[in-house]
């Protein structure tokens, strides 16, 4: 995974195969047409699903919720969004850097970071993920290396929060969890442990290293029939092998916790601020979570997320976070005038700062291939 030097500009070929010429990320482009139907899109499948879930709440708590809502606590919300984006910012840099990566500065990782949130909405939930991996390919990685710093990102995301659902979990079962539904703390309880035993047993020594060998030629796609399977299982192939070599990145980065503490702290801040933002969404309109069954809620809510829905998951992840949410005791008005505040602060807010920064991306394009490579 290491590597040393810096990238002036883009390689004429993949390192990883230098068979295949490497392809300049260009620009990502979206039109204002796509981006207007996405946001119109956003807009309508999610107030939907909260309209079919507020339908059962009764529309009139609903309203009364919000127009009784405690601007103070709103103000609390807003603090949680800036500790995510200050968190998944140090989370980003450090696997980026990790093991000799690109060594982005830390205005660069912030305008990255920022419109890869706003690309959650014109694109789909994994829209933030292309813009990481776009970045980190025009600064100089290969597109197997980029894949796997990203997917290396993303399983130290969802990690942070298999964890933290754990312990509200085993709190929950302890107890403490008001009127939380125990089903959902042994879900987590159980798959949790089995994910991170797998990962580990798949990534570990000889083995991982065997299967993080990515295929030294992959065929071109065509449109001839008969060549599709060799490229269907090259590309099968390649995509496992970044899956493990993510892995085995993550493994080094957690065993040198001091040297990468943006990437060991980075997502519990960035959890955290989401949760106090949900947390605070919803006593400001009238709820009183515990804390253990909120986390526990916020995590099996927001695994709708982790589906590549359009719009950015709108709909989906509104009425699951409703329904977990009064799964674990807050009346479902509250829990859906609560949603509603905070899908407004973590989805629709972040919209503003992506359109500020999006002329910045030309000059992103043109920067990142200067980055340096940090130490190995």
């Amino acid at each position: 995974m290491t590597q040393t030097g810096a990238t002036t500009e883009a390689a004429k070929h993949d390192p990883a195969d230098p068979a295949r010429p490497a392809r300049d990320p260009g620009i990502p482009v979206v039109s204002r047409r796509r981006a207007a139907i996405a946001v119109l899109l956003a807009l309508v499948l999610g107030l939907g699903a909260l309209a079919v879930v507020g339908r059962l709440a009764d529309y009139g708590r609903v309203g009364s919720a919000l127009s009784g809502a405690n601007r103070w606590w709103l103000l609390l919300c807003l603090v949680g969004v800036i500790a995510a984006y200050a968190g998944y910012s140090a989370a980003y840099r450090d696997v980026a850097r990790a093991e000799g990566g690109p060594a982005l500065d830390l205005w660069t990782v912030t305008r990255v970071v920022v419109v890869g949130f706003g690309a959650t909405v014109v694109g789909s939930s994994a829209g933030g993920l292309a813009v990481d991996l776009w970045a980190l390919h025009r600064a100089g990685a290969s597109a197997d290396e980029a894949t796997c710093r990203v997917l290396a990102l993303n399983t130290l995301e969802w990690l942070v929060l298999g964890l933290l659902a754990m312990v509200a979990g085993t709190v929950v079962l302890a107890g403490g969890g008001g009127g939380a539904e125990r089903s959902m703390s042994i879900a987590w309880l159980t798959v949790v442990p089995v994910c991170i035993a797998l990962g580990w047993w798949v990534a570990r020594g000889a083995r991982g290293r065997r299967l993080s060998t990515r295929p030294g030629h992959s065929p071109p796609f065509q449109r001839h029939p008969g060549s599709w399977p060799a490229w269907g299982w090259a590309t099968a192939h390649r995509g496992f092998a970044a899956a493990i070599g993510g892995l085995i990145l993550l493994g080094e980065i957690l065993r040198r916790p001091r040297r990468y503490p943006g990437a060991v702290l980075g997502y519990p801040l960035y959890w955290g601020g989401d949760i106090l933002c949900l947390g605070a969404a919803v006593i400001a309109v009238g709820g009183h979570p515990g804390l253990a069954p909120l986390v526990l809620a916020y995590a099996s809510g927001y695994v709708a997320s982790a589906i590549p829905l359009p719009a950015g998951g709108a709909g989906g992840i509104e009425a699951a976070l409703a329904l977990t949410l009064h799964a674990v005791g807050v009346p479902l008005a509250v829990a859906v005038a609560g949603v509603l505040v905070f899908r407004a602060f973590t989805f629709w807010l972040p919209l503003l700062p992506a359109l500020i920064m999006a002329p910045s991306i030309r000059g992103l394009y043109q920067e990142l291939p200067g980055t340096p490579r940090a130490a190995g």
